[in-house]
């Protein structure tokens, strides 16, 4: 993988880190090669409500744990992307013709706006949309 290629990722790949999961050591593989500059993680900044939202219904979350993850999660200085007309026109476009939430047809059309691949760990999602862009997480290669 080269050095500071930027990967879009969803939060789907981002609540693994803070929920033990199918593929959360994979995504705490991709977590810690962003932290060693070997890659950047970028997300709409709705990936911030997304995580909060899921974990606030997870049993094992109280309202001091979850100000505790949003705050790890920020530390972590993700590439939060405003939305930008071009790419929410792309985004909307998506969420119509692939028919899927325009949540997740945001992460697809960031990538494609900065030419990146996304990574989910949404099975659905991928076996729904045959983009090349979109990646499962168990796609992820040390």
């Amino acid at each position: 993988m080269e050095r500071g290629k930027t990967l879009v990722i969803d939060a789907s790949i981002a609540v693994k880190w803070f929920n033990l999961e199918e593929y959360s050591e994979v995504a705490d593989k991709l977590k810690v090669k962003h932290i060693n500059g070997e890659v950047t993680l970028v997300a709409p900044v709705l990936i911030v409500f997304e995580v909060t939202n899921a974990l606030r219904y997870s049993p094992d979350f109280g309202v001091e744990d979850l100000k505790n993850a949003v705050n790890d999660l920020l530390d972590l200085q993700i590439v939060l992307c405003i939305p930008e007309k071009e790419w929410m026109e792309q985004a909307l476009e998506n969420a119509y013709r692939l028919g899927i939430t325009v949540y997740d047809a945001c992460y697809i059309a960031l990538a494609k706006h900065l030419k990146s691949s996304v990574y989910t760990a949404d099975k659905r999602l991928k076996d729904k949309v045959e983009d090349i862009s979109l990646k499962h997480i168990s796609e992820f290669r040390v």
